[in-house]
């Protein structure tokens, strides 16, 4: 069941039950400790959770106890950790969480072992889901003022079965203005050493930036391997703490020296560099002493996620172990006698689609090439001028590193022929869904709301420039052009090819003007999201209520039908609130007036809240 923070009675737990559930909080069902209390894993029913018996001394009467209650029972995040319930029987203090199996980070950087086991990929997704918890806190969703957390740190971000990263210990937090000229409260210094923010330590004003000093402060544990407040010798030199190493290997946020220092040995042999110097660079700017230097959660976001798809292109390459560079093409030629064993000669059998420009197939490339199945896309060279812009589009595709972006593999330009090789996407396109009935039904709301999310992940990606000289303008997005891999995460394809063919999908005021820009494809994407929520393809025809001209879907939406035609294999499983704010992004990406179309900075956060929502 949901919290919403409003009647806590309902999440009364009794003192006998919590009793029979930690064996009158013995000793072995012990997990965690702390200045404020103890913490417990019991078994509730059939729920496994983690029981935090506070002790009272920290808190001034029940006031303060019930208003850390209401605070945390509002919380609804999949990067917070979930309230279950309290207990305030007998001078009691006890809430009661979701149990996180992996325990807190600090335990697995302090164990060689556990330590050793965490990939660097899989490092920068715990951060990612740590920031976008920080992030959901600071924006003030679920409640009506911002959440500071004030004691961010590796102890308090829990890992579930699946690693995931879940903020929790909300003792210190405090609720900060939101939307206002003041954006800091006065309050009594208090957090951790070593993780507290200096500015704040010195003055007491609290500001969400103290929470984003002292997640910078985890960003260099994570990479380093090291915890903040444990002194390490290197060589002749004293013993040095975390962020004194960091601070003498910094020269105005470029990394002068030391980089091995500053990189946890265990692995360093499978850290890309680019993706260290864009993880370490933001890192570096969240533990400014200037309190405007220091980065927003969106930019922490969207650099750690950089660093992520840079160190997953490097991981998914062929033929050579580092990230692809465009302007060394030469080492992804595939001969074409790979290509034709791969399709069987372009066998009809191995055909995907084609529409007479493009004909896609797919393959399997031999174990020279790490057996990949592939899509294997065969252009018709009349409707290129020459080999110059074949390899111009070759050096664009093969420049982009974001997991919503299909992945680049190859090329073959032997003899006559342009063929381009991507990753093949397992369930095939969003249009295929929608076309068959028994695909559509199993597509939940949540579902597409996470695909919807890597669309829009990927345009801003190609948006901002990343990866490539210039930003990217798609020009054709559509049902058709987003793939779905085998956990039906979204992958952009189709570049380079820009006349917008599908009239449907077409930005009026691009149609009119000639003028293409980030806004077309934020109107195409539009279309995608009504097509999401009805379960129509735009070019399908229907007939509502007295109408007897049947109508295409923007029509019908236009004309205030979209309540009559949401897909009703997915009617009732949409939270009101998730639906509202999906409508509201909808209606404004296909607004006639381009100035009134939301930025794709603004189509991710509308997404998200729909997510929250939902979940």
């Amino acid at each position: 069941m949901s919290s919403s923070g409003l009647n806590l009675e309902n999440y009364r737990i009794p003192l006998e039950e919590i009793n029979r559930a930690t064996n009158d909080f013995g000793a072995e069902t012990l997990v965690g400790d702390g200045g404020f209390g103890m913490v417990h894993k019991a078994q509730l029913g059939d729920q496994t959770v983690a029981i935090k018996r506070l002790n009272r001394n920290n808190y001034q009467g029940n006031d303060e106890f019930r208003n850390e209650l209401h605070m945390v029972s509002s919380f609804k995040h999949p990067n917070i950790i979930p309230f279950i319930g309290y207990c305030d029987d007998k001078n009691e203090m006890i809430i009661v969480y979701e149990y996180a199996m992996n325990t807190s980070l600090d335990r697995h950087l302090q164990n060689p072992e556990k330590r050793r086991l965490i990939t660097w990929a899989q490092r920068l997704k715990i951060c990612l889901g740590a920031a976008r918890g920080l992030k959901y806190l600071h924006s003030g969703l679920g409640h009506k003022h911002r959440v500071i957390h004030r004691d961010v740190k590796s102890a308090n971000i829990l890992l579930d079965d699946n690693m995931e990263a879940k903020i929790c210990d909300f003792g210190l937090s405090r609720f900060g203005p939101r939307n206002q000229v003041e954006t800091h409260v006065i309050t009594k210094a208090s957090g951790t050493r070593f993780y507290i923010d200096p500015l704040y330590n010195e003055r007491g004003r609290l500001a969400k930036e103290s929470d984003i000093y002292s997640f910078g402060v985890v960003l260099f544990e994570i990479s380093s391997g090291m915890l903040a407040y444990q002194p390490r010798f290197f060589g002749d030199a004293n013993e040095q703490y975390l962020l004194d190493l960091v601070r003498s290997h910094y020269d105005d946020q470029e990394l002068v020296d030391g980089v091995n220092k500053l990189i946890d040995p265990d692995i360093r042999g499978d850290i890309d560099m680019r993706s260290f110097h864009t993880f370490n660079k933001i890192a570096h700017q969240c533990i400014s002493f200037k309190l405007k230097e220091r980065p927003s959660m969106d930019r922490i976001i969207g650099s750690i996620e950089e660093a992520l798809n840079i160190q997953n292109n490097k991981a998914a390459s062929t033929v050579t172990i580092r990230s692809i560079q465009p302007q060394n093409l030469e080492s992804f030629r595939i001969p074409l006698k790979e290509i034709k064993l791969a399709t069987g000669d372009f066998s009809p059998d191995s055909r995907i689609k084609g529409d007479g420009i493009v004909a896609v197939f797919k393959g399997h490339l031999s174990q020279s090439w790490q057996n990949r199945k592939v899509a294997i896309k065969r252009l018709d060279p009349k409707e290129y001028e020459g080999e110059n812009q074949f390899h111009n589009q070759l050096k664009l595709v093969s420049s982009f590193h974001h997991e919503n972006i299909i992945h680049f593999i190859g090329y073959c330009d032997e003899g006559n022929e342009m063929i381009i090789v991507y990753e093949y996407a397992s369930n095939h396109s969003l249009d295929h869904h929608f076309k068959d009935l028994n695909k559509r039904r199993s597509l939940t709301w949540a579902q597409r709301l996470k695909i919807c999310l890597g669309t829009a992940k990927g345009l801003k990606y190609l948006h901002s420039g990343r990866g490539n000289d210039h930003r990217v303008i798609h020009g054709n997005i559509r049902s058709r052009k987003i793939l779905l891999d085998q956990n039906l995460e979204a992958k952009i394809c189709d570049f380079g090819m820009f006349q917008q063919g599908t009239n449907l999908y077409l930005d009026p005021v691009y149609h009119e003007s000639g003028i293409l820009d980030e806004n077309s494809d934020v109107y195409s994407f539009g279309v995608v999201l009504f097509e999401m929520l009805t379960g129509m393809l735009v070019d399908k025809l229907s007939r509502f209520g007295d109408s007897t001209n049947p109508q295409p879907l923007i029509s019908l939406v236009q004309s205030d039908g979209l309540e009559k035609i949401i897909d009703s294999t997915i009617r009732y499983q949409i939270d009101d609130r998730s639906l509202q704010v999906y409508k509201e992004l909808a209606y404004k990406c296909i607004s006639n007036n381009s100035k009134e179309r939301p930025t794709v900075d603004t189509v991710i956060k509308m997404i998200e809240d729909a997510i929250h929502f939902q979940y």
